[in-house]
């Protein structure tokens, strides 16, 4: 791994850990990179993550050394953000103490990993050790409701420790424990046993999937263009195009993909944000793991498709749920 890669591994588990989120880094979109100017990208990695379903641009300091004023910080940050339109943060190894209090006062977003995160645009200042209130979960994270999902329809996790889990789904401890703990705050489990808690769902087959209905969020992250096709290795088929294989609506031309966010940072594809021919869904959460074909899985389909307001595709949504066959113990 390179230093690069660690620091940015770094960095996204200080802001997963701090702010109890799934953070994904990736390079900021091309035709936005390409609006920025060479002074910029030489001074800075471009990279972008989403924080609460906001995308914000994160300029890393490539050399620590040449640590510049507030006052040159915060007219880049708003020249940046000015350009490419979403909250810039800027983040460093390290700053002196008494310029951190300059770049507080002046309102300048910053992290400093395992330090201080302080980004006013987004009403977050949390330090090293933050005195926060844990507030109970209000919507399934995009780890819990990937095991929900798994577990209605790709086999029973029940009696699984959270340890089994993590070990199963390739996660870390910390991660699988959150999502857990996700589910047990909604009612959706519960954990049973002695000094090794077993996860143990409140409901069986369809009665659970309606007892999270309000706890779902769209399995969507964010959306990209592209006028190339892609192949059933590349990604799978989503959207009306996935709706229309598994009941009688007719298909449409334009074709919909679904990637999790890893595949896209290796997707080989020309992408827009604005405009083509063909949609790459991002997902929060891996779509291959909850399927055994080249398209999505039925029950994330209808999370993704349950607010259209077409009642053609309402009917069908409604059919292709009556007609699972749901895991029971």
């Amino acid at each position: 791994m390179s230093v690069n890669t660690l620091k940015e591994s770094n960095l996204s588990k200080y802001i997963s850990d701090v702010l109890d989120v799934e953070t994904t880094i990736i390079p900021l979109e091309k035709q936005l990179l390409q609006q920025l100017p060479l002074y910029i990208k030489a001074a800075y990695k471009v990279e972008e993550t989403t924080l609460y379903g906001q995308r914000v641009c994160l300029l890393i300091a490539e050399n620590q050394e040449d640590t510049q004023t507030p006052d040159k910080l915060y007219k880049q940050m708003l020249f940046v953000s000015e350009k490419i339109e979403l909250p810039v943060v800027f983040v460093f190894d390290k700053v002196i103490s008494y310029n951190v209090k300059r770049l507080i006062q002046k309102g300048i977003n910053f992290i400093i990993p395992n330090k201080q995160l302080f980004i006013p645009s987004l009403l977050m200042d949390l330090r090293k050790t933050p005195k926060t209130i844990p507030q109970k979960a209000e919507f399934l994270t995009s780890n819990a409701q990937f095991i929900l999902l798994y577990h209605l329809q790709k086999g029973l996790l029940n009696g699984l420790t959270t340890q089994q889990l993590s070990e199963k789904f390739a996660q870390n401890y910390r991660t699988m424990n959150r999502a857990v703990k996700c589910l047990e705050e909604l009612e959706l489990c519960s954990l049973v046993g002695g000094k090794e808690k077993k996860i143990q769902f409140t409901a069986k087959g369809k009665e659970l999937w309606e007892k999270a209905q309000d706890f779902f969020k769209n399995p969507i992250d964010r959306i990209v263009f592209t006028d190339e096709k892609l192949t059933n290795e590349q990604a799978l088929t989503s959207n009306i195009n996935a709706l229309a294989h598994y009941t009688m609506l007719n298909d449409e031309r334009k074709q919909y993909y679904a990637i999790d966010s890893n595949d896209a940072k290796t997707l080989s594809v020309e992408t827009n944000k604005y405009a083509g021919d063909n949609v790459i869904e991002i997902w929060r959460y891996c779509p291959n793991a909850l399927s055994d074909s080249r398209f999505v899985d039925k029950l994330s389909l209808y999370l993704l498709l349950k607010n259209s307001n077409d009642a053609r595709i309402e009917s069908e949504l409604e059919q292709m749920i009556d007609e699972i066959k749901w895991l029971e113990e």
